[in-house]
């Protein structure tokens, strides 16, 4: 009877596992056509159930001819900013920071060291983006560092504010971000393939390359100057691994954690952001959600996490449209996707008050650069106006006066004549603050 019970649970344990190895999910079934619809070579998926890393997967080739798998390394673009954050997060959990204090004791920034408003600027601004500094100073009309208006006022995008408080941090403890990562994150959690600059033990033939709309390569390099905003290589298992352990508390307190998942500041209805995180307060089923998305040329990526029940999703991707993927993944899998990514990409879209004159359409168009590498262009479409931003979908241009237009509650452009009277640049606000130039290039 011992023998007969014992072969019972073995066979009972080896068909569970066949089972669950047969588990496949509809985003499996549909992933080689949404691959192919958005030209994405690779994509990796991360899913977490119950505070555990229940599936990774890594679907397609990293470049042509080299199919992708779970080694594969991404760039993950702002995904970068999340990691910081929990590392900050931990060491004011360890009494090394404060949240509130004043972190100009510990850094200033030569372009902004006769300003006043410095001494507001603290951890808590920084992560949920009101320092007062546009998203990176060389992209801004005056080309430095400057406060647009005094820290904690409102909600400005900024990777110069987590940049200018990695400075800070690692100047106070006396250790560089990446050390502070490894001790705090990294070593406790055992992970081994996930840095904030390029690991010179790790194969260049791993890594997911980046494409465009065309499947055409970008060029790429690894990253080795250290940003606390942007940069991060990891494979989807170790990212994934990281958010599991954020849901599970992230070796934070209650209150602290508390605070890292609550709004900090208003982005628009019904979307906020807490330290690191964007923040949907509550989804029609009562559900908070925290989230991240990540934007370069060719890096497509995003994070969804549902602190109460411990459920969450990563994706990465490597190409322009892999936003479209990972909305249709996260629509597959999450019952709450749908209003997720309704939240997320809802916008007021205001009304004209200028009628451009057909002659006129001309004058605006063309290709315009905020920095080296960095373009957008302006494109005529049925005698109106089209904001092209690269791997993203055409903004509309509302007129509101020969030279001010608006696309949405965020986003404001205005164009500069120059003494011909032609259009030679491109101011573009966001949330009221002058943010870039762009200058008309051809």
């Amino acid at each position: 009877m011992k023998h007969y019970c014992t072969l019972l649970f073995i066979c009972i344990s080896i068909f569970s596992i066949y089972a669950q190895q047969k588990t496949i999910y509809e985003f499996e079934k549909m992933m080689p056509q949404w691959q192919k619809q958005y030209n994405v070579p690779a994509v990796g998926i991360g899913i977490i159930e119950d505070g555990q890393v229940i599936y990774t997967n890594v679907f397609g080739e990293q470049k042509t001819g080299i199919p992708a798998n779970d080694q594969t390394i991404f760039t993950v673009a702002s995904l970068t900013k999340p990691i910081f954050a929990m590392v900050a997060l931990n060491l004011v959990e360890k009494g090394d920071l404060q949240l509130d204090e004043s972190i100009s004791a510990y850094h200033i920034d030569p372009d902004v060291k006769e300003d006043k408003r410095l001494t507001k600027l603290n951890a808590r601004f920084v992560l949920s983006h009101q320092s007062g500094f546009v998203n990176w100073r060389n992209m801004s009309p005056s080309k430095k560092l400057e406060f647009n208006f005094t820290p904690g006022d409102q909600y400005l995008y900024s990777g110069e504010g987590y940049e200018y408080l990695r400075r800070a941090i690692e100047n106070k403890t006396g250790k560089d971000l990446p050390t502070l990562a490894e001790e705090l994150l990294f070593k406790p959690l055992d992970l081994n393939n996930i840095a904030f600059t390029w690991n010179t033990s790790w194969d260049i033939n791993k890594v997911a390359i980046p494409h465009n709309k065309n499947l055409e390569t970008y060029e790429y390099a690894p990253r080795t100057e250290l940003n606390a905003a942007a940069g991060l290589l990891t494979t989807i298992e170790d990212y994934t691994k990281v958010c599991a352990y954020t849901l599970n508390g992230g070796g934070l307190s209650t209150a602290l954690f508390n605070e890292m998942i609550s709004p900090q500041v208003t982005v628009k209805e019904n979307l906020f952001y807490g330290l690191g995180w964007e923040v949907i307060p509550a989804l029609s089923n009562k559900e908070r959600v925290i989230m991240h998305s990540g934007d370069e040329n060719g890096i497509k990526t995003f994070t969804v996490l549902i602190p109460s029940s411990k459920r969450g999703m990563v994706i990465f991707t490597n190409a322009d449209e892999g936003y479209k993927v990972y909305d249709h993944i996260v629509k597959s899998y999450l019952p709450e996707g749908a209003e997720i990514f309704e939240i997320k990409n809802k916008k007021i879209i205001p009304q004209a008050k200028y009628e451009i004159p057909a002659q006129d359409i001309v004058k605006y168009t063309g290709t315009y650069q905020i920095k080296e590498n960095v373009t957008f262009s302006i494109e005529e479409n049925n005698e109106k106006l089209d904001l092209i931003i690269p791997g993203q979908s055409p903004y509309k241009l509302i007129a509101q006066s020969e030279k001010e237009f608006v696309v949405n509650e965020e986003l404001k452009l205005e164009f500069v004549k120059n003494s011909q009277n032609q259009f030679t640049s491109v101011i573009l606000y966001q949330y009221g603050v002058k943010s870039y130039e762009g200058t008309k290039i051809e």
